[in-house]
């Protein structure tokens, strides 16, 4: 084996040994986040609590976490936390909620409804659907499958099988190509994407912008790009507070923590919000995976077609 082999096996095994690492530690966050949803849903039981505690905003995640005092109405009381994001609403110390916990593990809790400031008007659930849609299987395996399909093929290039490479490559990008297809169709026809519709408006504040470092590539060069996401607060007309990251964030955008903006949402479901004069989402996650998985379908099944085909090794 000659020095060149040798420094590209070495850089071949120090770049599998990260994307197995990152990719790894994501996939196992996802399932473990899957398996409490599922506990939760199967064989949760309902208690009410009281907010004691609201922890500020975490930046990567656009989460708020709370700690709760539970009370199960059998004179038992314990404490809990919910990092879930209480489904975008800024919850106020002292609010009283309705939390579904695990009887077999109560530090498995999630809030599920909260009270309105107004205590005569009851309360309101946290979640669209009366609960998040726990991650699927696909999502949360697909960090370290996506890593374990890269190393694969780096480590067939560097032992001179490229022509393998060729053959196996193509089917793989068509297979992911029409999960992502059946997956978003479904999704589209089950109802399970929300039909935003923003009939009301207020005034938000924005309560922290940063900066973020993204790598970009232009032709055989990378540069460096200087992203600002930010965060906003705003108060429905009924009383609700929403406090979240904005899913958008621009290079061209960066605004002052106080500045106001104007938000329009849904008064039904006052998270699903957009911005009335600045960048939104709009229908990017619903195209997006449909355009891809389009591409990758398309794109796999010629490549499939021609290397398996038209010139068979």
């Amino acid at each position: 084996m000659d020095d060149e082999t040798l420094i590209t096996l070495l850089l071949l095994a120090v770049a599998a040994g990260v994307a197995l690492y990152t990719g790894g530690r994501r996939t196992l966050a996802a399932l473990a986040r899957r398996r409490r949803d599922l506990e939760l849903t199967g064989s949760g039981v309902r208690a009410h609590g009281v907010v004691s505690a609201v922890h500020p905003m975490d930046r990567a995640s656009g989460r708020h976490s709370v700690a709760v005092r539970v009370h199960d109405g059998q004179g038992r009381s314990w404490d809990t936390a919910d990092d879930s994001g209480t489904g975008g609403y800024l919850l106020r110390e002292g609010t009283p909620v309705t939390v579904l916990y695990a009887p077999g593990n109560p530090s498995n809790a999630r809030v599920e409804r909260a009270a309105f400031p107004e205590p005569s008007t009851g309360d309101y659930p946290l979640y669209r659907d009366g609960i998040p849609e726990p991650p699927s299987l696909a999502a949360a395996v697909s960090p370290l499958a996506g890593a374990l399909v890269v190393l694969g093929a780096a480590v067939l290039a560097a032992l001179n099988m490229s022509g393998t490479v060729l053959l196996l490559v193509p089917p793989l990008f068509a297979l992911v190509g029409l999960g992502l297809l059946v997956r978003t169709v479904y999704r589209m026809l089950t109802g399970k994407v929300v039909r935003r519709e923003h009939s009301a408006s207020a005034t938000g504040v924005v309560t922290d912008c940063w900066t973020e470092i993204r790598w970009k590539r232009d032709g055989n060069r990378r540069r460096k790009v200087r992203l600002h996401p930010f965060t906003v607060r705003f108060r429905a007309a009924d009383g609700r507070e929403v406090h979240l990251r904005h899913p958008i964030a621009r290079s061209n955008f960066a605004p002052d923590p106080g500045e106001r903006l104007r938000v329009e949402y849904d008064p039904a479901h006052p998270p699903h919000y957009a911005l009335a004069d600045h960048p939104n989402p709009g229908a990017l996650p619903v195209l997006l995976p449909l355009l891809v998985g389009v591409v990758f379908t398309l794109v796999g099944s010629v490549l499939t077609f021609v290397f398996w085909v038209l010139a068979p090794f």
